[in-house]
């Protein structure tokens, strides 16, 4: 019997019950991944504690508003949320560049409801963006313990409170930054790599990506040139492997999301969104937002970006201890912060950026502060890497600890660790705390509860966006950023939605009602035109009759008979970005198994040659 064999850990079922469940969750999950998960949690507080809350800012309203109406026609009537009948008369819903309709925080909002499933969703999109991170700063040679800074500077910066206090919970998509850098970087020795930055950048597109995947886009074509020098000055023959991986990851990531990039495309395309840059952004102001601990808020004021001098003067420490690390990241967040300074001249990147025609909508490029926050994070940890390893040599050689893991140098690495460990706890704690009781003093109101009213279109309100699908009502009330046409025959409150321009032509009566399929039952003594309460698309379909606009409004000329009538939306463009999307994802499924495959067998192969 082998008396040195370790005990097995105890089983889920024998340990007491408040030890069960953490144990569990451990299991499943990993040390790692809980940290991350407790750390959201603790920073998301105010919405874990309550849900069923919103900021009070209008962009709240306006993007709570898209949930309700994609998760009504998820939820209630099992429809993917191509058409929005709730908003403006009726405009589109997939084409629409703010959407998330299709993101996989669909997923646990249909398991526990909108609000709670929402917050869960915020919950999962913050800890894979700590892991991120993490990983992103191992990657350029932080330790594990002073990768955990680099982390919390980057998942809890100020940005991320800010999208809170400015009502745009679609901006958690820059959470997955890190994790398209570490595609794009890896994939240049890798390409398998470069697909899974493909696959988050598509992900960050599916959140309602509007801001943070042009930001993320127009980031990496600025650091493009960085990384080709770079290879020219080492080897000149890997040159093109900065491009080719970049083309991979905006390949796949066009492919996986063609369900939303296509209807999206067309939709800008007639009708262009209309807002534009706000010019140059001072150099003090960006100093300002990520430097200044201060509670004043705003838009773009002191403190909405917070990192904190202490990481910045760590970062440079970086520089002199290892240049080939620490030069390339505060290199990456120059570039980061000149593209946030706007238009300072017509030279500058952003303006640059802006002369392209797809580009010249961008706005707010105080935004790209986000990324400068994970430069900075990274090189503050690779220099607190640093200095753990010299602190672990240092303590080595007090110990006179010997190249062998014995007891002493398992001191050492220990001492090192630990106090690497404490000097992380204590950098990170401040800008992490700070940002926190930003988050804390938020403004928040409670959301609508849902009720289920018969559809008809209201007047409506734009200031309150979320209240009418809340209601199972539209509203003629709009706001969009794109100039999505109106009919000026809308009316709120009629009788019925669904009526007959020649009252005396006979009589239309709602037999069922959808996002996406009004059944009617019709009865005509003589030809007429029927008049549906919403904005034309070309997307609609009839039964019987002539689809046709009438002033922009969906109109019907219609036979005269008594027939069911229904009309439908269907929209084959999204329909063939669905079947794009769905065979990508099928393809990358079916050659990363197979790779996967060729792995596994090659480690056996290798396992059984070293067998005696």
């Amino acid at each position: 019997m082998n008396r040195d064999r370790p005990k097995p850990p105890p089983h889920v079922a024998d340990l007491p019950a408040w030890l069960a469940l953490p144990t569990l969750a451990l299991r499943l999950v990993g040390p790692r991944w809980a940290l991350w998960l407790a750390t959201a949690v603790w920073f998301l507080w105010p919405l874990v504690k309550n849900p069923y809350q919103i900021g009070t800012m209008h962009d709240a309203a306006y993007f709570l508003h898209h949930a309700q109406a994609a998760y009504r026609s998820w939820n209630d009537f099992g429809q993917l949320p191509v058409w929005n009948p709730y908003f403006c008369g009726g405009i589109p819903g997939l084409g629409n560049l703010q959407e998330s309709s299709v993101s996989p925080s669909v997923l646990p909002q249909l398991l526990l409801g909108l609000m709670p499933g929402t917050t869960l969703a915020l919950v999962l999109w913050f800890a894979a963006g700590l892991e991120g991170a993490w990983l992103y700063a191992r990657k350029w040679g932080a330790t594990h313990t002073s990768a955990l800074l680099a982390a919390v500077a980057f998942a809890l910066s100020g940005r991320f409170v800010a999208m809170f206090a400015d009502g745009q919970p679609a901006f958690v998509g820059f959470q997955l930054t890190p994790w398209v850098l570490l595609g794009f970087e890896l994939g240049m020795r890798q390409r398998w790599a470069a697909v899974g930055g493909g696959m988050a950048m598509a992900l960050i597109f599916l959140e309602g990506g509007a801001v943070a995947t042009p930001l993320l886009g127009v980031l990496m074509l600025w650091l493009l040139p960085l990384h080709i020098g770079a290879r020219v000055l080492t080897d000149w023959r890997t040159a093109h492997k900065p491009l080719i991986s970049l083309l991979i990851i905006g390949t796949v990531a066009v492919l996986l999301s063609a369900m939303r990039i296509l209807p999206v495309v067309e939709s800008l395309l007639r009708w262009p969104r209309e807002w534009h840059s706000e010019g140059a952004i001072p150099f003090p102001m960006l100093w300002d937002m990520l430097m200044v601990k201060s509670s004043e808020g705003g838009y773009a004021g002191p403190g909405t970006a917070y990192v904190g001098i202490p990481l910045l003067v760590l970062g440079g420490w970086a520089v002199v201890r290892r240049p080939t690390k620490g030069v390339p990241l505060l290199l990456f967040a120059v570039v980061a912060l000149a593209l946030g300074m706007g238009e300072q001249r017509p030279w500058a990147p952003w303006t640059l950026t802006t002369k392209l025609p797809v580009l010249k909508n961008l706005r707010c490029s105080f935004r790209m502060t986000f990324f400068v926050a994970l430069f900075i994070g990274t090189a503050a940890s690779v220099a607190l890497g640093v200095l753990q390893r010299d602190l672990r040599t240092i303590l080595g050689k007090l110990l006179r600890a010997g190249e062998a893991f014995g007891w002493r140098r398992g001191l050492a690495w220990g001492l090192a660790g630990g106090l690497a460990l404490l000097a992380t706890l204590a950098l990170a704690e401040g800008p992490a705390r700070f940002n926190r009781s930003r988050m804390l003093a938020t403004g928040w109101e409670d959301a609508p509860r849902p009720a289920q009213l018969p559809f008809a279109q209201s007047l409506g309100n734009r200031w309150e966006a979320q209240m009418w699908p809340a209601s199972g009502l539209g509203s003629i009330g709009c706001f969009e950023e794109q100039p999505y046409p109106t009919s000026p025959l809308l009316r709120g409150d009629l009788a019925a939605e669904e009526y007959l321009v020649e009252a005396d032509a006979g009589q239309v009566v709602r037999r069922s009602w959808s996002p996406h399929h009004i059944a009617l039952q019709v009865d005509l003594s003589k030809p007429a035109t029927l008049h549906v309460n919403q904005n034309f698309h070309r997307g609609w379909r009839a039964s019987r009759g002539r689809v046709f606009s009438d002033q922009g409004l969906l109109a019907i000329a219609l036979p005269a008979g008594r027939y069911p009538l229904d009309v439908e939306h269907r929209d084959p463009l999204v329909w063939l970005g669905v079947a794009v999307s769905l065979a990508t994802l099928l393809l990358l499924l079916g050659l990363g198994g197979r790779r996967a495959s060729s792995v596994w067998q090659q480690r056996r192969r290798e396992l059984d040659e070293n067998l005696p």
